[in-house]
């Protein structure tokens, strides 16, 4: 255990807080090499120096893995300490023997499922990006998004200026002109599932995290704390492992790319209709009138001859119904 801060070693041997261990510091009951040590965050080699506590020498314990499920309500901040004084989610568990860290954050106005834990690795797992965990949120939203709105959550959006994954969506309920819609995400970028709705024209009234992978939000109500079963320990690590060898979805076409160039539709040919199918009886080709035949000379055609009125300059002849009859 090189290079660990005095306090947390502190922490770890004498099973107490970080904050306990603080002040056993400063108040010189704790010793390294015989010389006592005032600093809280000084860095110590164990193998140097012997560490002991009221003239006790201290052996390090081997840190137990913590797993912690909050519900974290609406104004209170996901981290351990706030510079502006807001209520943080330390607050939410108080003091335990082993420091813990949120996994992720809520943002100060989403309220849900929080993880604590010390154990980095999982923590590492469930955050990064190339994982793909999946966080399920319950929206409620003004006014009711139309199927064709929730179609462009579910297969991607661009949300400043870059495409989200798709997502799976639901539509659960809508009362006094306000809905709840439920969505499923892979991402954890900045308020984006409220950016998301945002773009198509609903704003987010209140959001709730109620799932991480298999972990439900279950047992606790706003402001309470719980420790995870051994079952959702097994079942979050399960999870998270087959996540990490599953492939992950092709990237989303970046918004703008251009659109897909326009291939006209071959042109299908019209199907013959028989007679039978039509409803038409056609009878025998009538022989053409000889009016219509064409001149095979000079002169008139044999037959009646037509009369002044169908004679045009030139020899022609005109056609019936066009100002002249054929003579009789």
């Amino acid at each position: 255990m090189l290079n660990e801060r005095l306090n947390r070693y502190i922490s770890l041997c004498a099973s107490v807080s970080r904050r306990t261990a603080d002040e056993l510091i400063r108040h010189g009951r704790v010793t390294v090499g015989g010389q006592p040590i005032l600093d809280p965050g000084a860095f110590l080699d164990p193998g140097k120096g012997e560490v002991r506590l009221d003239g006790n020498t201290l052996v390090p314990l081997r840190e137990e893995k913590i797993y912690i499920m909050a519900y974290k309500p609406d104004n209170v901040v996901s981290t351990m300490k706030d510079k502006e004084g807001r209520q943080t989610v330390a607050s939410l568990v108080g003091e335990l023997s082993t420091r813990v860290f949120p996994v992720g954050r809520l943002d100060y106005h989403t309220t849900g499922l929080l993880l604590l834990t010390n154990d980095g690795e999982l923590a590492y797992k469930l955050t990064h990006p190339k994982f793909g965990v999946e966080k399920t949120y319950v929206a409620k939203v003004m006014g009711a998004p139309p199927p064709a709105s929730l179609k462009i959550l579910r297969r991607g959006l661009p949300v400043d200026g870059v495409m989200t994954n798709p997502a799976q969506v639901d539509f659960l309920q809508k009362r006094e002109g306000k809905s709840w819609i439920s969505i499923r995400i892979a991402e954890g970028r900045y308020h984006q599932v409220r950016k998301m709705f945002e773009a198509i024209g609903h704003r987010v009234m209140k959001l709730r995290r109620v799932a991480i992978g298999p972990l439900t939000l279950a047992g606790v109500e706003p402001g309470e704390w719980r420790y995870l079963t051994g079952k959702e320990v097994r079942d979050l690590n399960a999870y998270v492992k087959q996540r990490e060898h599953e492939p992950r979805d092709a990237p989303a076409r970046e918004p703008h790319a251009g659109k897909p160039k326009f291939v006209p539709r071959a042109k299908r040919p019209r199907p013959a209709v028989s007679e039978e199918a039509s409803g038409e009886q056609r009878g025998p080709r009538q022989p053409k009138p000889e009016w219509k035949k064409p001149s095979k000379g000079p002169g008139f055609p044999p037959g009646p001859r037509p009369s002044k009125a169908g004679v045009r300059k030139g020899g022609g002849v005109q056609a019936p119904g066009r100002g002249g009859k054929p003579g009789r």
